[in-house]
């Protein structure tokens, strides 16, 4: 099944006028598959996934509580793109479990900047580098403004078998495996609650029948548009899919955006993969 499946998301790929790299991970049989899955692409708001669970490990070794206060200050205001906090007035304390859920759900930068202010960007390279994502490097804790020619280690990149890599070892924790995560079943289940609370579902859940459970984290950077989630059938994780768009036209031949096909064809993969995936 996947790799017949690989074959026709390959045909979907060749069809596009910028690169596409994906993985793809049957959880019930290991069976695997992918396109350029270890090349390196900026890894935009996706990053947040590793994000959040090196923070889940900060609490599962008493360094950090989800209850503790977070105050979403002015400090980054001038730097951020997305997330809803910075139009609100600074001083919002949130629990930390409060801001990790709006980074994830609504992308906020803010949010982000301050999590990472409390973790630091070495202890999130080391939980990837301890999981074995070897293509993976956060650099930033917000992206500076980039050309959209930028060199790809000019941002935080990781590559689609990282991202797939990273979920299933979320969801092999949240059925009670021992994982390099370092997160035990209730924390690793937490993170699948809030990436489930996603938002953002102009990606891989747009062509999907309404009510399809998907734990998901999606960006969008300079010239990129990318989304990895954890499909659930039945109630229970089913696949994991991640999808990476690079080098994406500003503006395409017929006048549209270039991000918009680029979502339009996550979507149009994940359909795909949800055709050939049920049970």
């Amino acid at each position: 099944m996947v790799k017949s499946l690989a074959r026709r998301l390959d045909d979907l790929c060749e069809t596009q006028p910028f690169h596409t790299g994906w993985s793809l991970l049957d959880l019930d049989t290991g069976a695997r598959a992918a396109r350029s899955g270890a090349r390196q692409v900026p890894s935009a708001s996706t990053r947040k996934v590793a994000v959040m669970m090196t923070v889940l490990r900060a609490v599962h070794e008493g360094e950090l509580d989800l209850a503790q206060r977070v105050t979403i200050d002015a400090r980054y205001r001038d730097r951020v793109f997305t997330g809803s906090l910075q139009h609100l007035e600074p001083g919002l304390s949130l629990s930390l479990r409060e801001a990790v859920t709006l980074m994830i759900i609504l992308s906020d930068n803010l949010c982000t900047a301050h999590v990472i202010d409390l973790i630091g960007l070495d202890a999130v390279n080391d939980l990837c580098d301890a999981a074995g994502l070897t293509g993976t490097r956060h650099r930033h804790a917000l992206i500076p403004p980039l050309a959209p020619d930028h060199p790809v280690d000019a941002s935080n990149v990781t590559t689609p078998d990282d991202q797939a890599r990273l979920l299933e070892l979320v969801v092999r924790g949240a059925a009670g495996e021992d994982t390099p995560l370092g997160c035990p079943k209730e924390l690793c289940s937490l993170a699948l609650d809030v990436l489930r609370g996603q938002q953002f579902r102009d990606a891989l859940p747009a062509l999907l029948p309404p009510g399809t459970e998907i734990a998901h984290k999606s960006g969008v950077g300079w010239r990129d548009v990318s989304d990895a989630g954890v499909f659930y059938a039945d109630g229970r994780p089913r696949y994991v899919l991640a999808v990476y768009t690079d080098e994406i036209p500003a503006v395409l031949p017929d006048g549209l955006p270039g991000v918009s096909r680029a979502r339009a064809h996550i979507a149009t993969l994940s359909r795909a993969c949800w055709e050939e995936m049920q049970p």
